[in-house]
């Protein structure tokens, strides 16, 4: 079962559901943390951390990220439309998107949907 499947039940003390996002591009990088697993880890610890309940991860494993129409970013947006989630944890903002625009674009729908977008390394959290 792939790790974008998951989904546990989501029931969380603090109201604070969270969906993940990793992201590995199809160049193969050396650097510890690039790694999905690693990505994987950091987001859990932070989610358990902060008291929010991880209900589910997307990935996109070998995509640039400067391709906006990656399938596990589009599942990721599609959860979000549905209302499933008002966190996203994600390890860094370049996970999502290298381009500034297409970061912006994307902070706004959040934003306009009410969710909060949690980088793990660039903190503090984003408030909507």
């Amino acid at each position: 079962m792939k790790r974008d499947q998951i989904a546990f039940e989501a029931t969380s003390a603090t109201g604070l559901l969270a969906v993940g996002y990793v992201r590995v591009a199809a160049v193969p990088h050396l650097h510890p943390r690039s790694g999905l697993d690693a990505q994987l880890a950091t987001i859990r610890a932070v989610a358990k951390a902060d008291r929010i309940e991880l209900v589910r991860v997307f990935e996109d494993s070998g995509e640039s990220a400067h391709n906006a129409r990656r399938p596990g970013l589009l599942a990721l947006l599609a959860a979000v439309n549905a209302g499933q989630a008002n966190v996203i944890i994600v390890p860094d903002l370049a996970r999502l998107a290298r381009d500034t625009g297409v970061l912006h674009r994307l902070m706004g729908l959040f934003s306009r949907r009410g969710v909060r977008l949690l980088s793990t390394v660039e903190r503090p959290v984003a408030e909507v």
